[in-house]
């Protein structure tokens, strides 16, 4: 695929559009902001409220509150997500040396391409990246680092590790890192997924318990939604099963909430999730059109039913529906990323662009609205600022198949082996029956030469 725009020249014009935006060294931007998310600038004590294409310099720090989640890119092309209550300080950044970052406190999952580009300092231990994905945590006096890709050397003054993918250590002060098994390797991002919206209008537990979802405290609302029976607490509790894999458990708590409750709107829009997760299409297309038979006036059903028209090919009904979910809910994020994909598979780009570009405005932690921007500029022949926009989907949700497995055709296209396969491998691990990353990386494998396999 021929592509217009350059790493270097685009990586060039990001920091230059920075650098006048009113740091005069940009290290960094931020591209997500979600809650109480502050900056401290470098030399300074006063906290300010970061937002989104902020411009931070080296030695700059930014937290998250309580119910804050925060991305940045980094001038070296790494990408980070900060969980809430979480401090990184920007210690030492340059694009084309290693980097160092201090994280303070909190969870931060780590994205970078460029081996040996980047080291994360925390007060007990030290990580090092030799490969390209990991998480680092450091809470009440313990870090703990979790390889999702590639391979990080952990070290302090009392000894060294060197973790591959799906290996974890644990470090305390004054003690050598310690390698740890892991039960659930996906335990460690949970707090980075997005979970789609299935309320619209809803008070008491269920409430409180959608609003911790949307900051990714997942226990949280676990632990909330576990102590109701109601149809709203079993429809959250269905889409966060969805979420985390759970395909079987997502249909039996779907199925439950149906049975009690089949006129709920939001339990038809999980059982939508809920089947669809199963690899029932139609299913999923006949409880989103019973949720907006239900309430015509939901924009959350009519986005969920256009999403699912799109995927089965029904552009027109998918576009009309995308429409009138937008008509109804101008600031509703779901609506206007549906009508973005409407455009996109009409081959509107600018007004696909459009769509994505206010999606992610509403909400800035949904992965969708970039995977469409990445899609549309991929189109229009901009393969390295549109990969950008696909890497940035995959750290708002690191569990999506479907977003590792375009990440990992972007890779291809690109010629950036063995990066591609790693992506199509952990999309397959993620979801085992979505046949995306198979089909992918059998392109892949024809391109090498390697037909039988």
């Amino acid at each position: 695929m021929r592509f217009a725009t350059q790493t270097g020249a685009l990586v060039c014009l990001l920091w230059a559009h920075l650098a006048w935006a009113g740091c005069e060294a940009p290290v960094a931007r931020v591209v997500s902001v979600e809650g109480v998310v502050e900056l401290r600038a470098a030399g300074t004590d006063a906290w300010t409220p970061a937002a989104r294409e902020a411009a931070l310099c080296t030695g700059d720090t930014l937290r998250t509150g309580g119910d804050g989640r925060a991305a940045l890119v980094l001038v070296n092309e790494t990408l980070v997500r900060l969980d809430h209550d979480t401090a990184l300080t920007l210690t030492d950044l340059e694009p084309e040396a290693p980097s160092l970052l201090e994280l303070l406190s909190g969870i931060a999952h780590f994205i970078s391409r460029v081996p040996r580009s980047l080291k994360v300092k925390t007060p007990v231990v030290n990580a090092a990246i030799e490969g390209t994905e990991f998480v680092v945590a450091f809470r009440g006096g313990e870090a703990r680092v979790t390889v999702v890709e590639g391979v990080v050397r952990v070290e302090n003054a009392a000894g060294t590790v060197r973790l591959a993918a799906g290996e974890a250590a644990v470090a305390r002060a004054g003690e050598a890192p310690t390698p740890t098994l892991l039960a659930r390797p996906r335990q460690a991002v949970q707090w980075a997924l997005y979970f789609p919206p299935v309320l619209e209008q809803a008070e008491g537990p269920a409430a409180e318990a959608s609003r911790l979802l949307a900051r990714g405290r997942v226990d949280a609302a676990r632990r909330l939604l576990e102590q109701e029976s109601s149809p709203a607490a079993l429809a959250l509790r269905a889409v966060i099963a969805v979420v985390l894999g759970e395909t079987a458990r997502a249909r039996e708590l779907a199925g439950r909430a149906a049975a009690a409750a089949p006129d709920s709107v939001p339990v038809q829009v999980a059982l939508s999730y809920a089947r669809q997760a199963g690899g029932d299409l139609e299913g999923a297309l006949a409880a989103a059109r019973r949720a907006v038979t239900l309430a015509p006036g939901s924009a959350v059903a009519r986005a969920r039913l256009a999403e699912l028209e799109l995927s089965l090919g029904d552009v027109a009904a998918g576009l009309a529906s995308a429409r009138r979910a937008a008509e109804l809910a101008p600031d509703h994020a779901r609506a206007r990323a549906m009508l973005g994909f409407a455009h996109l598979l009409r081959f509107d780009l600018d007004a696909a662009g459009a769509e994505f570009e206010a999606a992610i405005a509403l909400d800035q932690a949904d992965p969708l609205p970039r995977l469409g921007l990445g899609l549309a500029l991929i189109r229009r022949g901009e393969l390295a600022a549109g990969r950008r926009q696909l890497e940035i989907a995959v750290s708002l949700d690191p569990g999506r198949s479907i977003l590792r497995s375009y990440l990992g055709k972007a890779y291809f296209e690109e010629k950036r082996a063995p990066l591609d396969a790693g992506q199509f491998a952990l999309a397959r691990e993620l979801d085992p029956n979505d046949p995306t990353p198979w089909f992918y990386d059998a392109i892949r494998l024809l391109s090498e030469n390697r037909p039988v396999e």
